[in-house]
């Protein structure tokens, strides 16, 4: 129980960074594409572990958490989009 507790006030914690840094790039003129977004998600952890196949859990668990903001970013520029297309 206290698990998933954990788990899900992480992902909240994730969605507001995401929101911020968002917030942020738009606040000074920055629009990165969605798909940017999508393709940076998984190449962030894919590179470097193929770079360096022995690296430690710690920088792992950084690269995973930089993917998921990236995911989440790209989620929220998707919705975003379609808000805008009227989809």
């Amino acid at each position: 129980m206290l698990y998933w507790l954990l788990v899900f006030i992480g992902f909240i914690i994730l969605l507001i960074a995401s929101n911020f840094l968002l917030k942020v790039l738009k606040r000074r003129g920055i629009k990165i594409n969605r798909w940017v977004w999508a393709a940076a998600s998984f190449l962030i952890v894919i590179i470097p572990k193929v770079i360096f196949p022995k690296m430690s859990a710690a920088w792992t668990v950084v690269l995973l958490v930089f993917c998921c903001v990236f995911a989440i970013n790209f989620m929220t520029e998707q919705h975003q989009w379609m808000i805008d297309k009227k989809i």
